[in-house]
């Protein structure tokens, strides 16, 4: 159950290195291809960029770490679900998104049970250890 949740922990997070590292190198044109962006809001986005990579990272020492990483991952699987709800707030105030979008929000919204899988996870290493 632990190398399970290892693996499937750093593979689904390879969507954030992948596309935080996009944006970090595009900037702002990697949503909005040939048109001119306000240069606040294009630092803005590259900002955001980092710091979705930096979720990949943060989700490899988890997993390397799982009997010590709860507080961590506690943090991390709460944050992004309410990523994702603040997303899906927006399209619901603002209209229609892109289907990639409302994927995305329902992924981050799912990842909540990175919580209840890490303490399942936990509870099992007690148990075998206790045998």
């Amino acid at each position: 159950m632990k190398r399970a949740f290892q693996i499937v922990l750093v593979f689904s997070n390879l969507v954030p290195l992948i596309t935080g590292t996009l944006v970090a190198l595009n900037g702002a044109s990697f949503f909005f291809p040939g048109q001119v962006v306000a240069t606040d809001f294009a630092a803005q986005v590259r900002v955001y960029a980092i710091w979705f990579t930096a979720v990949f990272f943060l989700c490899v020492w988890i997993a390397r770490n799982v009997e010590i990483s709860g507080p961590v991952n506690r943090i991390v699987f709460t944050l992004m679900p309410l990523a994702g709800a603040s997303r899906l707030y927006t399209m619901a105030s603002l209209g229609d998104f892109p289907p990639s979008v409302v994927a995305g929000s329902v992924i981050e919204m799912a990842t909540i049970v990175f919580i209840p899988w890490h303490t399942f996870v936990l509870r099992s290493l007690d148990h075998t250890v206790a045998r």
